[in-house]
């Protein structure tokens, strides 16, 4: 399929792919300007000459002069007419393209029953009128002045304390190069990264922006529907064109009337739209040190790959790497337990920028760890120690004890005669199921080294409060709201919130329960209470026992002064968990955090600063959209089966199996290529190469790199890394490129590229016109392919662009449809074939129930399986490890099957 290949919505206008011709000359301008003067003013004088003033009825024609015959004066006396007709038809379109050049109105509406007439008058119109630079390039589509081309700046590097910064300037002698060395020693805003916005961009600083999507099969992104999705009409184009039109895009184009806008464009939108992102801006600090000279600074290092234009700071979001993993975790797994409604373009742009900010790694190892710890001290019969505070680093895990506790359990190491544990990040833990240690930890932030930085809010003595900005203030704590009914290491635990945002109930779930009476929950709390002596403020709670039920409150404004009392003697001296924190200053508080309105944090009592986690109004918004969407049920498909998307490339499973490049996503991410690669780099191009096999057309390389590289990348970086992409996948038998480029320079596969999913799809394609008999030969062969969940194994924080392709969701249909269609054609002779196909969906889908009932009646009716009681037991198990539970419909099939309810040894199954 080709670029220029579209199902086009919105006007028709848009979808033009012609390159703008140049600037017209002077002579063509002037030719343009007597063409027009000629039929405009020419044209009537002459027919004013030869015939007299033009024909204007004074009546309407008798019934005498209508039935008689047409006489040769007669058939003149029409042709004259439909001439004058014609002129006044050319007169009026005209009028209205110079009307709508000289307003800058865009393009006009059409003249009913006009078109070449209207085409004719715009083309003259806008030749005429461009030539001679009356209006520039602010004309129609047809009449486009290309941009003038940019001068090369020399880079001037500015380094300080937190790495190389380049700071361009355009240097022209050594003086200008002076001056530029001492502007880049002044503070200056900096953009606030926005996933898919290079920070080159400093024009979208404080402007909401809307990034145009890729293609989705034939659809191409444009102007009409990015109106009508974000502004909610499709006729307000013109708006977001005039805020665009002339700006520099990434890919180096510009915004013009007539072509095509390109995926990766970033565009400044109007205030009052809905659903996009404001670029906000940050005061960079002057560097520490003097910049050198180009000259002074010698080679430049080799560029690192993920290396962006400048080192752009974080969103909230984004530096909240386990808060980000926590809330993606949390998102996936209410997606496993059913199939949850569609999300919208702009709902899976909030999943790209989660992503994005997810350390899954980090998280993955926390709880790890955490959990590895409570089992080797049950094991070893020691003491859980009392933890405050942990701090996670790419290179260890550390535990902050207080009281101090010299002896630990291996692998866990001392330091600082017992103060700290420290696990080291390449140790490998086995995987532990027991319960969560410490559930109360929660993530501050990330500090100047790169190290999250969590404390035990159980573990504190008292309540927690928030001072300084009261916006960030309450955002810091609806993260901390979050993290306490998410975080991977705690267990299934229930946070109180109290005048709190109400999207982070929404984003929490069952987990968070909204209180409206605040007195009356502390009461019911007060009514448990155990005494114990007191504690200083870093000896924190003693452990609760097993089972019993912790209490998180969530404050978003101070409760009452006798509520205020109350929290203080619960959180200091009752001995089972109970942790507040409060979004506003509390005067009885034992622990203040302050918080500025750049997001950093201080913790004074432990000499703590961090960028603070947030959850901004906008995000909150957001992501509350996805849980909700993801904890719906929707059914599959509303008709007969589901719609088989159509491969981008040929081929099936015999290409799959024979071809030198492959791609694999249908389970363990796969790449097999011919060429030879630095392990190092390994990744990167895999990610690249699987990034081009599952788009449905050729994408331009910005695309690539606003995908790939989120945080930003530079040009050169980026082509460097296509070129060795393009050496990795080698070439085919003729001795061309695997990775090749269209006309536009846009990136696509060759044909020779086999990629598991396009196959299956192939297969799945022709078996829908397939008699029965060869329609389940194709489908066993396409569920061959299958050899686990889409993409598994990908590395973390990488593959962020997959949601936009919407494969995770569609391959789970396309996969459990299959083979529920094997099922119908299988089972009545052949239950064994049945089987296969079940447990190929399952490996595919594992929460899928239909394919569990499926396998149900098929064991029911194989003489050689095992069974349908250990397979509904083998069912209840997979879907537990899911979190999901048996739909009614499961259970009345259960139930239909086993009316016993037990199994053959005689075991219930429940």
């Amino acid at each position: 399929m080709t670029p220029t290949d579209s199902r086009r919505r919105g006007p028709e206008r848009f979808a033009l792919t012609s390159a703008p011709p140049e600037r017209p000359s002077l002579g063509k301008a002037l030719g343009a300007g007597l063409a027009l003067l000629a039929l405009v003013v020419g044209v009537p004088v002459l027919l004013v000459m030869a015939t007299g003033a033009p024909p204007v009825p004074t009546g309407l024609p008798a019934r005498e002069q209508l039935t008689e015959p047409i006489s040769l004066e007669a058939l003149l006396a029409v042709l004259l007419a439909v001439v004058w007709l014609a002129w006044l038809q050319f007169v009026v379109c005209t009028v209205i393209e110079v009307s709508s050049f000289v307003s800058d109105r865009g393009l006009p509406r059409p003249v009913p029953l006009s078109g070449r007439s209207q085409a004719l008058a715009r083309a003259l119109v806008g030749t005429f009128l461009v030539g001679t630079s009356f209006l520039g390039t602010s004309g129609a589509a047809n009449a486009v002045v290309a941009p003038a081309p940019e001068r090369s700046a020399p880079v001037i590097q500015a380094v300080d304390g937190s790495g190389d910064r380049e700071v361009a300037q355009e240097v022209a002698g050594a003086e200008d190069q002076a001056e530029a060395v001492e502007e880049s020693r002044a503070p200056r805003a900096r953009m606030v990264h926005v996933p898919g916005v290079p920070s080159s961009m400093t024009d979208v600083i404080g402007r909401k922006v809307a990034i145009v999507q890729p293609p989705d099969g034939a659809y191409h992104d444009n102007l009409w529907d990015i109106a009508e999705r974000t502004m909610g009409d499709g006729r307000r184009w013109k708006e977001i064109y005039e805020l665009n039109k002339g700006r520099k895009q990434p890919d180096g184009q510009q915004l013009v009337l007539g072509r095509l806008i390109q995926p990766g464009w970033v565009l400044i939108m109007p205030e009052d739209a809905k659903n996009v992102t404001r670029v906000q801006a940050a005061v960079e600090a002057p560097p520490a040190t003097t910049p050198a000279s180009p000259v002074e600074q010698g080679p430049a290092a080799p560029a690192d790959e993920g290396a962006s234009v400048s080192e752009a700071p974080l969103t909230p979001m984004a530096s909240g790497g386990l808060l980000a993993a926590a809330l993606l975790g949390a998102l996936l797994a209410e997606r496993r337990r059913r199939r949850g409604l569609a999300n919208t373009a702009e709902e899976l742009e909030a999943e790209v920028q989660l992503r994005i900010g997810a350390d899954e790694e980090r998280a993955r190892r926390l709880d790890r760890a955490l959990r590895g710890l409570a089992e080797l001290c049950r094991t070893e019969r020691l003491q859980l120690p009392q933890v405050y505070a942990v701090t996670v680093s790419s290179e260890s895990v550390e535990l902050h004890l207080a009281p101090r506790v010299e002896t630990a359990p291996m692998p866990w190491a001392v330091q600082d005669e017992g103060s700290r544990w420290t696990l080291a990040a390449d140790v490998d833990l086995p995987l532990e199921d027991g319960p969560a240690p410490y559930p109360a930890l929660v993530c501050l932030g990330r500090d100047d080294d790169d190290r999250d930085v969590l404390l035990d809010l159980e573990a504190l003595g008292g309540l927690v409060s928030l001072s300084g900005s009261d916006a960030v203030a309450r955002e810091v704590t609806s993260a901390l709201a979050v993290q306490l009914a998410f975080s991977p290491w705690s267990d299934d635990q229930v946070a109180h919130c109290y005048r709190l945002s109400p999207a982070a109930a929404q984003i929490a779930g069952s987990q968070m329960q909204v209180v409206d009476d605040v007195d009356a929950l502390l009461a019911s709390w007060s009514g448990q209470r155990r005494h114990r002596p007191a504690h200083d403020v870093l000896s924190g709670r003693l452990r609760r026992s097993d089972g019993e039920t912790a209490h998180y409150l969530v404050l978003g404004e101070a409760p009452s002064p006798a509520s205020v009392e109350l929290l203080s003697d619960l959180t200091g001296e009752n001995d089972r968990g109970v942790a507040v924190v409060s979004a506003v200053p509390v005067p009885s508080a034992r622990w203040t955090l302050e918080v500025d309105e750049a997001g950093r944090l201080r913790v004074p009592l432990l000499d703590l600063e961090v960028q603070a986690v947030r959850i901004t109004a906008d995000t909150e918004q957001e992501v509350a959209a996805l849980f909700a969407k993801a904890r719906e049920t929707a059914p599959v498909h509303a008709g007969d089966r589901v719609a088989v998307p159509r491969p981008p490339r040929a081929g099936e499973d015999d290409h799959w199996a024979t071809a030198p490049a492959r791609v694999g996503v249908l389970g363990d991410l796969a790449v097999r290529t011919t060429g030879q690669l630095d392990p190092a780099r390994v990744q990167l191009a895999t990610e690249v190469v699987v990034f081009l096999a599952l788009q449905q057309s050729p994408v331009h390389p910005s695309v690539v790199a606003a995908s790939v590289w989120p945080g930003g990348v530079t040009p050169e970086v980026r082509d460097a890394t296509i070129a060795r992409v393009r050496d990795w996948l080698g070439t085919d038998s003729a001795g061309n490129h695997l990775l090749r480029e269209d006309e536009e320079g846009r990136l696509f596969l060759s044909d020779d590229v086999a990629v598991d999913w396009h196959a299956f799809c192939a297969l799945a394609l022709r078996a829908r016109t397939s008699a029965p008999h060869e329609e389940i030969e194709l489908l066993r062969r396409a569920l061959q392919l299958v050899r686990g969940e889409f993409l598994t194994g990908r590395p973390s924080q990488r593959y962020a662009w997959l949601p936009r392709t919407r494969l995770e969701r569609q391959s789970v249909d396309l996969v459990v449809d299959t083979a529920h269609r094997v099922v119908e054609l299988s089972l009545p002779n052949d239950p064994g074939g049945a089987v296969a196909a079940c447990r190929a969906g399952l490996r595919l889908a594992p929460a899928s129930q239909v394919l569990w009932r499926d396998l149900v009646v098929s064991e029911s009716q194989n003489p050689d399986g095992p069974g349908a009681p250990a397979v509904v037991a083998e069912m209840r198990r997979a879907l537990a490890a899911c979190g999901a539970t048996p739909e009614a419909e499961t259970e009345a099939l259960v139930e239909e099957l086993l009316p016993s309810g037990a199994d053959p040894h005689g075991e219930a199954i429940a």
